[in-house]
């Protein structure tokens, strides 16, 4: 049988603005914590009152479990004494007596959690409480802080039909009343309480402190209202007015009710906003973007998906990525050839301009003049220089050609750029 000791705000139900006197330690079921999953049921119940009362003494709350890490030099204060009940919904510390130093902490929300320390047996039930710690990191999930105004969360059978607030409140008040009245006098204000997301602690005795109901009442059984449950979230939206609740609460009511939109596989209109917001910026709109812009950008994608689908003939996108990474890869071997083939071809042509220019210096179709002209020339340009370009001997003696001579060098050059004929050119330059 292992000793636990669970940093965990377990369910409670808040009890003012002062800490309350009661408060419940284990709901009957699992108890789903970070280090684990418990039980809390019939058996579980048994066994800890039994033992609670074998013990014979009250049970002790302490700070951070230093009962059993006592410092050295000094003293281990308590910060409260309680007694354990069972009730309907689980185990109870009851008759909780604050020290004023711990009462103060908790009204300040300088704690606002507990832990309690337990036995269980190997099958993991919960069968001895041994103490309750104050502390400020919780390990039960989901669970409600000591001092709030946001009702914890209780789930139950989902119902539909039409939704009367008014209706509803009233089985409500006679469910909660001990002689089912549903009189102020003789409600259960703990059991009432349970039907609504947030209460005024400050006045817990008075109807109007009760907001956002979203429960009903059918066969003697608190239940979860579908249309209550959006009513009450399109209130926290701002419908009709909206409700009015301390930005300090609003987050743990907006959680509650969250948490019931879940019970049907559905998501609360501010979780939606904000899958909204993470889908816009996925898509690369601005966040104001509306639906139909989002819509249009899904299209798109919607519609490249399935071109790249036929283009690849792949359905899984693994496969795609596949088929596309290899494409890329074929395409920067082929850039690359082509790069080489570029390059190759330009060290074949500027090694048949040096052959045609030595060749053509050696038959005398090349004056010195002309050289750097036809080695930077295209080389198309220069073969058809050398096709019609007559020998040219040297005599030191640079002439112009007499009319009716032939051309020199320099003009056929300029006739071969120019793509002319030699009578043309010759023409033009005696009219001169």
């Amino acid at each position: 049988m292992g000793v636990l000791r669970l940093a965990a705000g377990l369910e409670l139900t808040p009890g003012g603005s002062d800490p309350p006197r009661a408060f419940r330690i284990f709901p009957f079921g699992e108890i789903e914590t970070t280090t684990g999953v418990f039980r809390f049921d019939e058996e579980a119940a048994r066994r800890v009152m039994e033992t609670w009362r074998d013990y014979g003494n009250r049970l002790p709350i302490d700070y951070e479990h230093q009962i059993f890490d006592p410092v050295a030099n000094g003293p281990v204060p308590a910060a409260g004494w309680f007694d354990l009940e069972l009730r309907e919904d689980g185990l109870w510390a009851v008759n909780v007596e604050w020290t004023e130093r711990a009462a103060e902490l908790l009204r300040n929300r300088e704690y606002r959690y507990f832990s309690p320390t337990f036995r269980t047996d190997a099958d993991g039930r919960i069968v001895e409480l041994v103490n309750v710690a104050l502390v400020n990191l919780p390990a039960t999930k989901r669970m409600e802080p000591l001092v709030a105004k946001a009702v914890p969360f209780e789930g139950g059978e989902v119902v539909d039909g039409t939704w009367d607030a008014g209706a509803a409140v009233a089985r409500i008040r006679r469910w909660a009343s001990r002689d089912w009245s549903g009189s102020k006098e003789t409600i259960d204000w703990r059991r009432y309480r349970r039907a609504f997301a947030w209460f005024d602690a400050a006045n817990p005795k008075n109807f109007g402190s009760y907001k956002l109901p979203h429960h009903d009442v059918r066969g003697g059984r608190l239940v979860v209202h579908r249309r209550g449950v959006i009513a009450a979230a399109a209130a926290l939206m701002g419908a009709r007015g909206g409700v009015e609740i301390p930005e300090a609460d609003l987050g743990a009511v907006k959680s509650h009710i969250a948490r019931h939109y879940h019970q049907w596989g559905a998501q609360a209109p501010w979780e939606r906003e904000e899958n909204m917001k993470v889908l816009l910026k996925a898509l690369g709109l601005k966040e104001d973007a509306g639906e139909a812009e989002a819509l249009e950008a899904l299209t798109r994608l919607k519609g490249a998906l399935e071109e790249v689908q036929a283009l690849t003939g792949k359905k899984d996108a693994a496969e795609m990525l596949g088929v596309i990474r290899a494409w890329k890869e074929g395409a920067a071997r082929a850039e690359a050839a082509e790069a080489e083939a570029k390059k190759l071809k330009a060290e074949l042509e500027e090694r048949e301009r040096a052959a045609l220019i030595e060749a053509a210096k050696r038959e005398g179709k090349l004056p010195p003049a002309l050289e750097g002209w036809a080695k930077d020339v295209p080389l198309a340009t220069l073969k058809a220089y050398l096709e019609h370009a007559p020998k040219h001997v040297e005599t030191g003696e640079k002439k112009e050609p007499e009319k009716g001579q032939a051309l020199s060098d320099e003009e056929r050059a300029v006739i071969v750029q120019l793509g002319l004929k030699d009578e043309d050119f010759l023409k033009a330059k005696g009219g001169k």
